[in-house]
């Protein structure tokens, strides 16, 4: 079949050799667990303040922000969702669905309507002391991104939460927020989450008290796994390091495929002018159902999408989509593309060849 091409990497990015290395190096030196009060576990918990300020200093040029520590984006927005301070909650049905998923279990969620163009509307009824309001950076099935700071000026909360999951690594971090959160399986780690506080935020001292409660004492989310944390902040400095190199390639890609794409009648899904992470392409297919069509390439050796992962089997069309008052039918249709530091022209080329052979034997 020969080389194959992965354009899922808003799923999980390929994590690279020297990172792969790097976790098994730490995984035999870093193993005894950070509770215990040996020698060993105070090694271990000196690693992980290092790396908490390696972290801070690499992603807002300072070694204070505090961090919280997770073993999924999915579990960071469950902790977040249950503090009890944060008794309501507003966000767009562009977020996550696992951060929804906790936002509407936990809290009074008031979500704010969206339209076509990705841009979102703030509602009059959304309470005017508002406990918490999140956003993201770079939506994880369209790519578009939103004026983060626009939003929160607007809705005034009491804390303001980004969804840095999609941007980590890969682009500077908005600054207009209180708490980040974002993934290592994103940007080439084998996994590790963190959830990073301003060090002035209102609510970061009795956060941080609440994690170390959920941990410790109510045992509701389990230990972290240290040398996945470490990896995590390995693969991450190695992903700045090699930012503007990795946008510029990706960049390339992802225009060379608007292009070549829309002389099959495919279009991109948002319109020209919304502003979108070169990561993340998605595409409107002509009349066919990208599921099928995803299946079709991957049996060729080309891995794609047709929305979020996690919630690909559901059978239902990307909500993303439907929020913005995208027809289901229109919906079903919708294909995304996402890129990695690893892919190449050659993947882009190679990817179109086999399209154009599913789109004909559809």
């Amino acid at each position: 079949m020969g080389k194959s091409v992965y354009f899922d990497h808003a799923a999980a990015s390929i994590p690279s050799k020297e990172v792969l290395d790097f976790y098994g190096n730490a995984a035999g030196k870093y193993f005894a667990n950070p509770e215990a009060v040996h020698d060993l576990a105070y090694r271990v918990k000196r690693e992980l303040t290092s790396a908490a300020e390696r972290l801070s200093m690499l992603l807002f040029d300072r070694s204070d922000y505090p961090v919280i520590w997770g073993n999924s984006a999915t579990e960071l927005f469950g902790m977040l969702a249950s503090f009890p301070e944060f008794t309501a909650s507003a966000a767009s049905l562009l977020e996550h669905p696992a951060l929804l998923a906790n936002l509407r279990s936990n809290t009074r969620f008031s979500h704010l309507p969206v339209t076509r163009r990705a841009g979102i509307i703030v509602p009059e009824q959304i309470p005017g002391d508002l406990p918490l309001a999140c956003t993201h950076q770079v939506q994880s099935e369209l790519g578009s991104m939103p004026q983060c700071g626009k939003l929160f000026s607007l809705l005034h909360p009491r804390c303001r939460m980004l969804d840095a999951v999609q941007a980590a690594g890969k682009m500077k971090l908005d600054k207009n927020s209180d708490i980040w959160v974002i993934s290592g399986v994103k940007f080439g780690s084998p996994g590790g989450a963190a959830m990073l506080l301003a060090p002035d935020g209102a609510y970061t001292g009795k956060l941080l008290e609440y994690a170390g409660f959920l941990r410790k004492e109510l045992y509701a989310v389990s230990r972290i796994n240290v040398p996945e944390i470490l990896t995590m902040v390995f693969a991450a400095e190695k992903a700045v390091a090699a930012m503007d190199e990795n946008f510029n390639k990706v960049s390339e890609i992802n225009r060379f495929l608007r292009r070549e794409t829309a002389e099959l009648g495919i279009t991109p899904t948002l319109e020209a002018d919304v502003d979108t992470s070169p990561y993340i392409l998605n595409l409107l297919l002509p009349s066919q159902e990208s599921a099928v069509v995803v299946r079709a390439l991957g049996k060729a050796g080309i891995y794609t999408a047709s929305g979020s992962a996690c919630s690909a089997e559901s059978g239902k069309p990307p909500l993303s989509l439907t929020a913005m008052g995208v027809s289901a039918k229109k919906a079903y249709r919708a294909l995304r593309l996402s890129f990695g530091a690893a892919n190449t022209p050659e993947d882009a080329e190679k990817f179109l060849a086999e399209l154009k052979i599913v789109l004909k034997n559809y």
